[in-house]
């Protein structure tokens, strides 16, 4: 009976056991068909596979097999380079502090088939690359391809491709990786197609080839944005002069240069797509495009109307300015609205008088926002400190320099009674301390939105504004809000609250003598002032006529009496 139960239960473990030991066959029977390459990749081709390195950079140990056996070093397998790695010998990689070293250390493989004489004689500039950079760097790990002899008949760009072609990097002193690789039929069909790689990378030959280090990326984007230059003069002439440039100069490592906007190798012609330049300006403003969409320039460019306004329409394409501080931005309105000025005139006119002028004086105090933005948009006064002998906005440094304070001090130093906001006497004290400095400035004011939202967000004209007294009266709707604005070399212009009784203080008569308003920024002293002459107008030549009737019967009797001596 146990012999019986014994016999059955080793049965019973047979069945259990058979199907493994047979799936292990099958499995150690496939194992010993497969190459050595395919052995490694059992592991390796798992994308989630990496190192953390001890500067905690992440080095993924993933490796695309069709990729590998398709390189100049498929042939090789992966013994080739790592001849200390077998099927029964796998040793635990040692700490490795980052990248860097990672590439070097690969590297040294290289030179086991690749010697220096060799590589000097195929190709010369291998030496001075190879002199502070790494193989790996440049020509990647397992995916290299044949780089051909460079011959005396090779064209220049050919030669270049011959290893930009490949999914090669260059690594920043941050440690960032930027791509080099060119794809040659994008770059042929950019504007630059036709031109030579030496046209704007000048420093590089077939024979020379300078090992260039950056700090960043964005160090490199900048410094690849300057040789624009070369060909782009006028154009990089105007960019100097944007708020871009400015903010770039004073610090701001975000504010865009050419390389921003166009790209490097991909140029297209904003002539032939404007969508392309919505695109680059919604990479750092994208919180204006739902604005703009809504509006009616966006509806009409959605709509597929070529002639429907870009954002380099109004702002221009190169020498942007700070909205706050600008006074061009109706150059653009007016590019497209050239009948505009006689348009307003008929309605801007002001009985029985009118005169074309009258338009270009609203043109000049007023943005054309400020009357066509939606009609829920908030509204007022911004005036901007200019210097009058350089006909420029006053920068904050030198304001800051006057002041003898930093940006965190400069309302308080304006703001003397520190009740949040500047009153006509600090607007005067502002004036007069700058006077002092050698600053002959003038608070050049304009009625526009308060914000760029509602500056994108133009509406159709019928909903425009049209009420004159929402500007020509006390206190108008208009011009409850006042802000003095401050240019600012790295960002948006800085804004100072301020009371609207700047506007019709007699304080303000010299600081703001080229910003008038009929009814809106009218002196309350000359008003009593006009009052009181008009009420001695009229009363000297009245108190003349009642003279001569109450005092006729004297000079009647006086003329009699010397009659009657005569």
């Amino acid at each position: 009976m146990d012999s019986k139960k014994t016999i059955s239960l080793l049965l019973f473990l047979a069945f259990l056991i058979f199907p493994v030991y047979v799936s292990a066959a099958k499995s150690a029977a496939k194992t010993a068909h497969k190459s050595p390459v395919d052995l490694c990749l059992d592991c390796h081709s798992d994308r989630t596979m990496n190192k953390k390195l001890m500067n905690k950079e992440i080095l993924s140990l993933y490796i695309s097999g069709s990729d590998f056996k398709a390189s100049i070093h498929g042939q090789v397998g992966c013994a080739g380079c790592h001849p200390d790695i077998t099927l029964d010998n796998h040793p635990v990689v040692k700490q490795i502090r980052s990248k860097r070293e990672y590439s070097a250390n690969a590297s040294r493989k290289c030179s086991a088939c690749h010697t220096a004489e060799q590589l000097q004689k195929r190709q010369p500039i291998h030496s001075s690359l190879a002199a502070k950079g790494t193989c790996v760097e440049c020509h990647g790990a397992h995916y290299i391809k044949d780089i051909a002899a460079a011959k005396v008949g090779v064209k220049e760009n050919q030669y270049c491709l011959t290893c930009h072609s490949n999914r090669i990097s260059m690594t920043m002193k941050n440690g960032e990786t930027l791509s080099v690789y060119v794809d040659l039929n994008v770059f042929t069909g950019s504007v630059h197609g036709k031109l030579q790689c030496t046209d704007c990378h000048k420093e590089f030959s077939k024979t020379v080839h300078p090992f260039r280090s950056f700090s960043s990326r964005r160090a490199y984007t900048i410094a690849a944005s300057e040789s624009c230059r070369q060909c782009h003069d006028k154009v990089y002439t105007e960019y100097e002069a944007s708020v871009h440039s400015e903010m770039l100069k004073g610090g701001n490592k975000k504010a865009p240069a050419c390389a921003d906007c166009h790209g490097d190798h991909a140029i297209v012609s904003p002539k032939k797509d404007k969508n392309i330049g919505i695109a680059s300006c919604n990479k750092c403003h994208s919180d204006m495009n739902s604005s703009y969409a809504a509006s009616m320039h966006g509806k009409a460019r959605i709509k597929g109307d070529p002639e429907a306004p870009t954002c380099a329409s109004c702002h221009n394409a190169h020498n942007v300015e700070a909205t706050a501080m600008s006074t061009n931005i109706k150059d653009g309105c007016l590019g497209c609205h050239r009948d505009s000025s006689r348009l307003h005139n008929k309605w801007l006119s002001n009985p029985p008088i009118a005169m074309p002028t009258f338009a270009d004086a609203h043109f000049k105090s007023a943005s054309c926002a400020a009357c066509h933005a939606a009609p829920n948009a908030a509204r007022g006064v911004f005036l901007s400190l200019y210097n009058r002998k350089t006909g420029k906005p006053l920068p904050e440094g030198e304001l800051l320099q006057a002041l003898e304070t930093d940006s965190s001090g400069i309302m308080e130093k304006i703001d003397t009674n520190g009740d949040g906001s500047v009153d006509p006497k600090e607007l005067w004290n502002l004036y007069a301390l700058l006077f002092k400095k050698g600053y002959i400035v003038l608070f050049n004011g304009k009625v526009d939105v308060l914000s760029g939202a509602d500056a994108h967000l133009i509406g159709p004209k019928a909903e425009a504004v049209k009420d004159c007294e929402k500007c020509h009266l006390p206190n108008a709707e208009l011009f409850r809000n006042v802000a003095i604005a401050i240019k600012k070399e790295d960002e948006k212009p800085l804004l100072l609250n301020t009371k609207s009784e700047v506007l019709t203080s007699i304080m303000s008569i010299l600081p703001m003598s080229k910003f008038y308003v009929l009814g809106a920024t009218s002196i309350e002293l000359f008003d009593i002032l006009f009052i009181v002459a008009l009420i001695g107008g009229i009363a000297v030549p009245i108190g003349h006529i009642t003279c001569r009737i109450i005092f006729s019967p004297i000079r009647s009797l006086r003329r009699m009496g010397k009659g009657g001596k005569k």
